[in-house]
């Protein structure tokens, strides 16, 4: 089925087959998404693949986005070249690009940027994020904080916010 119009609405019954293609929706819901340069508020789908899109929330088993913007990805398999989303969690997560927040089980990512970053295995190769939580890193990674930076971070603002307290208390038993 392809959608012919500017914008639409799905009904609510689960369609086979959506292909939209320069087109924008509410919420689809159907067993296989394609977009082009379209955009969509709620999908749920088995599959989703979209190429030049923006996809606000979506449910999925398998997602694939290519050159796309997503806001929040809930899946077993992610796929992402070159594209952003906002927050991913997944089972598996091949990631080429800008993300927010990635919570999966495995990450695999190439040249990409995260700023949290929580998985069981990482993999890839030229990879920064401002805070990783993994168990397992098989991947070059530049991180922002670490336990060092974090230990003179705390160190750092407790300095000052004693500091602080302390001139307030002593301006005030002068009056």
């Amino acid at each position: 089925m392809s959608i012919e119009t500017d914008s639409v609405s799905t009904p609510k019954h689960v369609i086979d087959e959506l292909a939209m293609k320069n087109q924008s929706a509410d919420s689809v819901d159907a067993r296989l998404v394609q977009m082009q340069q379209s955009g969509a508020s709620n999908i749920k789908a088995e599959t989703v693949e979209a190429t030049d899109s923006f996809i606000g929330e979506t449910t999925s088993q398998t997602i694939d986005v290519s050159r796309g913007i997503t806001g929040y990805v809930k899946a077993n398999q992610a796929s992402m070249d070159h594209g952003f989303a906002g927050v991913i969690t997944t089972g598996e997560a091949v990631l080429s690009g800008t993300v927010g927040v990635t919570v999966a089980q495995s990450v695999r990512m190439h040249e990409s940027r995260s700023g949290i970053i929580i998985a069981r295995e990482v993999h890839g190769a030229k990879i920064k994020t401002v805070f990783l939580i993994a168990n397992r890193m098989d991947a070059p990674v530049e991180t922002v904080v670490e336990p060092r930076s974090i230990a003179l971070f705390g160190a750092a603002a407790g300095l000052m916010f004693g500091l602080v307290y302390g001139m307030f208390r002593w301006m005030r038993t002068r009056r």
